[in-house]
């Protein structure tokens, strides 16, 4: 026989045992799950069902703990408190680092995918930009665009049609994150041809329907070539991506060129002009974190705002409660101050939260070390997941989960919940660094569009919203509402 023939025999039988080695972890430890096929692991469940589906499914099947592959990549699925606690708080030394993404640039990642002393350096500088007192300084803003918000659902109102309030509610996000963090003067609510809009929702459409995820999952390999492709791409100026990055550049230019000026203190202001000169960071990581907060405080506040509005469009009588609430207030406006003095609010905005937890399939960690809590095993390199939406809506936790109850999350009944059951925004120290200000935004829009109308479910809207994950979980088909004004409404 030819000796490359051999060489070639020997070659696969050496790759098929790998494969075989590798696929096999979960069952060589004792942990449950779905089989997985050779090559394509449980992709094709994952493509079929969408991975938030499959994950629900097999939840009910192997229970609160799982292994599945993500084409190539293996992932092991916890949704056992006591096992949370451990992996995302105290023994937070051995999972500091997220589960890799197939798709993120291999430079200059952005706080979400940062890892180790980058993402430690990274979170110490941008934290003070989110403190109480720049909260307060940026409710001005939130405010100003919550009035062009309700001028756009005032013309909704008087045509007395149905429309997708979320896509409002997308605008609102992007010109409020934009000029809170960035001094962008996007203006995506009056303008619908808004470059920034525009381009961003390009970028979430490609997200949902491009071929190249899929593809990397299942061979990993792939992504030096696709990053290759990309930067050739990026260079020729056919990305969304690439006109975002450029526009970003030109902010961090102008705003070097001002200075540093005291007056402002918003995100881009933190990162520019730190105090500390070690810890200053470059153009391309400030390009990198901006983009990043950009995004993800456009996408998933956009959807925590639609889902209010779906679930309270389907129960009226939280609705008669909380205007009743918010009227208490008079004339004040609604606002850093006041929001704080409306408890049912706090009871309903963390009961959408929990039926719709949009950060459910983020909350991601690697194991540098194997470890054992109870009758969980995690390999040393595992990548691990925390079911988020598993957690809010097991019936061992959350009585009727399926309903909204927001008195599960009155003060007498909250310090009931079992901890980890609960945590919208992740836990531990890589929660989510914006929670308060994606908190704060929601609950004035919502006050003020409760207080001024009344949301009505369309003669099509279900009880359960067809979702969609792009990392986010949203609304796949946006929400549709139809808006009857109050009596004597007026801007809170």
């Amino acid at each position: 026989m030819d000796a490359s023939l051999v060489v070639m025999a020997l070659c696969a039988v050496l790759v098929y045992w790998y494969l075989k080695l590798h696929f096999a972890v979960f069952e060589r430890n004792g942990i449950p799950g779905p089989k997985p096929v050779i090559l394509l692991g449980n992709i094709i469940e994952i493509l079929q069902k969408g991975q938030l589906q499959a994950i629900k499914d097999w939840r009910k099947t192997y229970g609160n703990y799982f292994g599945y592959f993500e084409g190539f990549t293996p992932v092991i699925s916890i949704s056992d408190p006591a096992a949370v606690k451990e992996i995302l708080v105290k023994d937070f030394a051995n999972f500091q680092a997220r589960k890799p993404f197939p798709l993120a640039p291999r430079k200059s990642l952005g706080l979400f995918l940062e890892n180790g002393d980058q993402w430690r350096r990274s979170r110490s500088i941008l934290s003070p930009a989110f403190s109480t007192s720049k909260l307060r300084q940026m409710t001005g803003v939130m405010e100003q665009q919550v009035d062009k918000l309700l001028l756009n659902l005032g013309t909704q109102q008087a045509k007395g049609s149905n429309f997708d309030i979320y896509r409002q509610f997308q605008s609102l996000t992007l010109d409020v994150i934009g000029r809170c963090a960035f001094g962008l003067h996007t203006n995506a609510q009056m303008d619908v041809a808004d470059d920034f809009l525009n381009k961003i929702q390009s970028l979430f459409r490609n997200m949902s329907t491009t071929v190249i995820l899929p593809l990397v999952m299942l061979f990993p390999f792939l992504q030096y070539f696709i990053f290759a492709l990309k930067n050739i791409v990026l260079a020729i100026g056919m990305n969304p991506v690439s006109w975002l990055r450029r526009q970003l550049v030109e902010v961090i230019r102008i705003r070097r060129e001002i200075g540093n000026d005291g007056s402002v203190t918003d995100l881009m202001q933190q990162m520019l002009f730190h105090s500390n000169k070690h810890q200053k960071m470059t153009d391309r990581e400030i390009v990198a974190q901006s983009l990043t907060f950009l995004l993800a405080g456009y996408e998933t506040t956009s959807a925590v705002l639609a889902f209010h509005c779906h679930v309270l469009a389907q129960n009226p009588e939280a609705q008669i409660r909380l205007r009743k609430e918010i009227k208490q207030l008079g004339q004040e406006r609604i606002g850093y101050q006041s929001v704080q003095k409306l408890p049912y609010l706090d009871m309903v905005f963390d009961e959408v939260c929990r039926l719709y937890p949009t950060a459910s399939l983020i909350v991601t960690r690697q194991a540098a070390a194997a470890r054992t809590y109870g009758h969980v095993y995690i390999p040393a390199g595992m990548n691990v997941q925390v079911d988020v939406w598993g957690l809010h809506h097991d019936e061992k936790f959350w009585n009727e989960p399926q309903k909204f109850i927001p008195e599960r999350f009155s003060p007498e009944n909250k310090s009931q919940i079992q901890p980890y059951t609960f945590m919208p925004f992740g836990a531990g120290p890589r929660n989510c660094i914006g929670s308060r200000f994606a908190m704060l935004e929601t609950k004035i829009a919502v006050a003020r569009i409760i207080k001024d109308y009344e949301l009505k479910p369309t003669h099509d809207s279900q009880n359960d919203l067809a979702l969609l994950c792009r990392g986010a979980i949203v609304p796949k088909d946006g929400v549709h509402v139809k808006l009857v004004q109050t009596r004597n409404a007026k801007f809170g």
